[in-house]
């Protein structure tokens, strides 16, 4: 149904409603009048109960305008991961409908099965950082898959899943029971190429922060400043928690995070966690 259809006729009923109203309360003025004739009287009175239905009428009809705009504006929910190994999460906090739930990563965006065009659609970038392949690849990608299916549905994207409040709490429930004395957080985040880092690592350890208040939490990349490595020589705990800040295990969790050898270097013990999106399934 169009938006201005449904507004116009919306409106119609609201006028109906409003006009039945001002029918029922003129004939009940009228009834007042001590002049009033019996055959008056009975027409006035036949006059509000007619006003009174076509009120309720026009609710009714209101009513089922809504609930078929309503029906007709049913979304489906696309959640995207960066590859095949995010299919399994979900977006936290959020309760799905399963049968209007599609899953696809960037890989497969022509040939996995997508939702209909006919109903808006909720796209969940499961990428840890917002940047060109939760943003701009992302749009083209999913624009070039419902191209080939002539296709041009309306998209409404979600934020990152990095950027959920729910990744802190679920990081804070894990780390609280493996805090002792002298204990320290190190989450550690994927670098960017971009002219200014992605913010979802420092609001994830900003809200860290506020969850376990007193615990020392530090940032730190694979090889950008400032680097995951000088961040162990730098914390001033000596029992380093390592947090990656990463979607699933993969070569960077093999390759690129820092050791219990270069703890060890600086007198430090180091304890590696596992991604904070596996939290999630906690």
């Amino acid at each position: 149904m169009n938006r201005k259809f449904f507004h116009l006729i919306l409106l119609l009923c609201a006028a109906v409603f409003a006009a039945a109203v001002w029918g029922s309360v003129d004939c009940g003025s009228r009834l007042d009048d001590p002049s009033v004739t019996p055959e008056t009287e009975s027409r006035l009175r036949g006059l509000i109960y007619f006003h009174f239905a076509l009120a309720q009428l026009s609710s009714i009809c209101a009513v089922i305008l809504v609930y078929c705009h309503h029906r007709s504006q049913k979304r489906n929910y696309l959640i995207v991961s960066y590859n095949k190994n995010g299919l399994h999460l979900n977006p936290p906090g959020f309760k799905l409908p399963r049968e209007r739930v599609y899953r696809c990563h960037l890989g497969n965006l022509d040939t996995c099965e997508l939702p209909s065009a006919d109903s808006p659609i909720l796209v969940y970038p499961m990428f840890m950082l917002s940047g060109t392949s939760s943003g701009r690849k992302l749009v083209q990608r999913l624009n070039s898959a419902y191209a080939h299916r002539t296709q041009k549905p309306q998209f409404y994207f979600q934020p990152v899943l990095g950027a959920s409040p729910w990744l802190a709490e679920a990081a804070a429930r894990h780390l609280r029971p493996l805090l002792k004395a002298n204990s320290g957080v190190l989450v550690v985040a994927h670098d960017s190429t971009l002219p200014e880092p992605p913010p979802e690592p420092a609001l994830f350890c900003r809200r860290l922060r506020e969850l376990l208040p007193g615990t020392e939490i530090a940032l730190g990349y694979f090889n950008q400043t400032p680097k995951a490595d000088d961040m162990v020589l730098k914390m001033k705990a000596e029992r380093i928690l390592l947090l990656p800040f990463l979607l699933t295990e993969g070569i960077h969790t093999h390759r690129d995070l820092p050791t219990t050898e270069t703890a060890a270097s600086c007198g430090k013990t180091l304890t590696r966690l596992p991604v904070v999106a596996e939290l999630l399934k906690d």
